[in-house]
C-alpha cells in the first residue's frame, strides 16, 4: 500500500467523522463527501475503471438477486415508500462514488487477491463509522458483509459497474421500511 493510498483513505475517513459532526446534517456533507471519494483518486493520476457492458451489467444484478432476494423475502420492507429523489441519491451519491473510491481506487491500489477484498471489506466498514457514533446506526457496521460480494465483483471484472449495482440495491433493500 502506497502513500497516497494510505491518505487517500485517511482523508475520507476524516472528511467522514467531521461532516457527520455537523448537527443538524447538512447538505454541505452528502455532497461533498461524494465528490472527494470521485475526485481524489483522479486528482492523483489513479485511473478507475467503470465501462458500460452487458455483461458486467447481467453479473451485476444477477447476484443482486442471489443474494439481496432472499434477505429482501425474509424481512420485507415496502418499496412504494422510496421516492424517486431517494434512488437516485442511493445510485449517484452514495454507491458509485463509494465504489469508485473503495473498489475503483483502493482496492486496485492494493493488490488482486482476495485478501485485499477482505482488507478493503474492513476499511469500508471503518469508513461506516461514524454512522455509528453520530446516529447510532452500529448496523451500519455490518457493511463489511455486502462489502466482500462488491470486491468480489470489481475483483472478478476489474470494472466497478458490478458492484455499482450490488451496492445500489443492497442500501435500497437495506433502507426500506417494514
Amino acid at each position: 500500500m502506497n502513500i497516497k493510498t494510505v491518505i487517500g483513505y485517511l482523508l475520507i475517513l476524516i472528511s467522514s467523522f467531521l461532516l457527520y459532526s455537523i448537527k443538524p446534517p447538512s447538505n454541505i456533507f452528502y455532497i461533498s463527501l461524494p465528490i472527494l471519494m470521485l475526485t481524489f483518486p483522479i486528482i492523483i493520476g489513479h485511473r478507475v475503471r467503470l465501462r458500460f457492458s452487458i455483461k458486467d451489467l447481467l453479473l451485476g444484478l444477477i447476484v443482486s438477486v442471489i443474494i439481496l432476494l432472499p434477505y429482501y423475502l425474509v424481512f420485507g420492507g415496502d418499496f412504494k415508500t422510496i421516492s424517486a429523489y431517494y434512488i437516485i441519491f442511493q445510485l449517484l451519491i452514495v454507491s458509485l462514488p463509494e465504489e469508485f473510491f473503495f473498489r475503483g481506487f483502493l482496492q486496485d491500489s492494493i493488490g488482486r487477491e482476495f485478501k485485499t477484498v477482505l482488507l478493503v471489506s474492513l476499511l469500508f466498514s471503518i469508513a461506516h463509522l461514524p454512522r455509528a457514533f453520530f446516529f447510532d446506526d452500529w448496523i451500519s457496521l455490518l457493511s463489511f458483509f455486502p462489502s466482500i460480494v462488491m470486491g468480489w465483483l470489481y475483483m472478478k471484472t476489474n470494472n466497478i459497474l458490478p458492484g455499482t449495482i450490488f451496492h445500489f440495491f443492497a442500501n435500497l433493500i437495506y433502507s426500506l421500511p417494514p
